[in-house]
């Protein structure tokens, strides 16, 4: 009767927890796709007009120093090496390959989904940036999808390596704050608009959800093919 009730509480527990997943899913779909309409293809920006009002009562010179300091952390120069770093330290110290070609495949279709968004929309970015030699196309912010996809695959990792509870939500949350500060810096230095960087954090839940839930089904089927 306990093992019943145990096994009824589990279903519940998955269930519930996957509804949660599907919901969040789908609004960050809906959230891309209404901010893809109405503020790139409709060019209805007031909302990033305000955020860039409120953020030029807060700028400063050495508050933009350190705004181009934390975007270096989404930038290639950072994320290249970050995930080749990744890679490597569980292919070659924890002989895991599955998760090294995890790492390896979510990065590679993230950045190709990425520049592939960017070519279809064509939007420009801002037209009066703090910083120089700012290229290419503004939506979806690749800073901001690319961070939040980097922080969201450690974050994926150590839940899944089950780390002690408290270091795993510490870093967890600092994870998030980081990504979150990138995308504000991108910004803060007028290289992006707030609706970039929010169709960026959503992108990549939509991205992260549907790349986790293929690298699950491929796990699942190498081990039943074995078994």
């Amino acid at each position: 009767m306990k093992e019943d009730q145990k096994v009824v509480q589990t279903s519940k527990g998955i269930s519930l927890r996957l509804l949660f997943v599907a919901g969040v899913f789908l609004l960050a779909l809906f959230v891309f796709g209404l901010i893809a309409d109405e503020m790139v293809l409709e060019n209805e920006n007031h909302l990033d007009f305000v955020v860039f009002q409120k953020l030029g009562a807060i700028t400063h010179p050495s508050l933009t120093k350190l705004m181009v300091a934390v975007t270096f952390f989404g930038s290639s120069y950072f994320l290249f090496p970050a995930y080749l770093v990744l890679l490597l330290y569980f292919l070659l110290w924890k002989k895991d390959s599955k998760v090294s070609w995890n790492i390896a495949a979510v990065a590679l279709t993230s950045t190709i989904i990425l520049f592939s968004l960017k070519a279809i929309f064509h939007r420009h970015r801002p037209f009066d940036p703090l910083v120089q030699n700012v290229n290419g196309f503004s939506f979806p912010s690749g800073h901001s999808f690319s961070s939040f996809t980097l922080c969201g695959l450690l974050i994926y990792i150590l839940w899944k390596y089950r780390v002690n509870a408290g270091l795993r939500w510490t870093l967890s949350v600092l994870l998030f704050l980081l990504a979150c500060a990138i995308a504000l810096s991108r910004v803060y230095l007028h290289v992006h608009y707030a609706s970039d960087v929010i169709a960026g954090f959503c992108l990549c839940l939509v991205w992260l959800g549907a790349s986790f839930w293929v690298l699950e089904k491929i796990g699942r089927s190498r081990r039943e093919k074995t078994l």
